[in-house]
């Protein structure tokens, strides 16, 4: 005998021989429950994400010179990097922040208040280089955020950027 077998429970199972059988088999579709990496997101209950979204829309429609200057048009894989980075470190109530396109294909994304400033530019995916400028009263801070994880950027907009 020529043909090979399976073993399953106990029993021998002859695999089909011939393309006719395998016409005849039906299927029924499975249904796998997709796995949940991390606790539900409050994106969709948040006061920025749908502005963030719209802004972002509008620039993903942007083409080569933008600006009539010779500008790149913005990158969508900067865009997509940008909304998952937001998604991480920004809180439910965080303020919206101003996107706006650079000549380059990145994205520079800014937030302001009474006490400070936020520049966070993306070059590419994972080219990311922040600026926080504190204001005080006899004088401004610079400061450059550490950008290797989102722990600091996340603080600093809890801290000073929610409506």
């Amino acid at each position: 005998m020529t043909a090979t077998a399976l073993r399953t429970d106990d029993q021998w199972y002859q695999p089909a021989n011939t393309v006719g059988e395998l016409v005849r088999s039906s299927f029924k579709p499975v249904v796998v429950a997709r796995p949940q990496l991390t606790s539900p997101s409050v994106v969709h209950r948040s006061k920025w994400a749908r502005t963030t979204v719209d802004r972002m829309m509008a620039l993903a429609s942007l083409r080569d010179d933008w600006d009539q200057r010779g500008s790149a048009a913005v990158r969508g894989d900067v865009l997509s990097f940008a909304w998952q980075m937001l998604s991480q470190i920004m809180p439910e109530d965080g303020k919206p922040p101003v996107i706006v396109p650079l000549g380059h294909g990145g994205v520079q994304i800014e937030w302001s208040s009474n006490g400070a400033e936020l520049e966070v530019e993306i070059s590419r995916p994972f080219q990311v280089s922040a600026l926080l400028v504190e204001k005080g009263r006899e004088h401004e801070a610079e400061t450059d955020l550490p950008t290797d994880t989102w722990d600091r950027l996340t603080e600093v907009i809890r801290e000073h950027f929610r409506s």
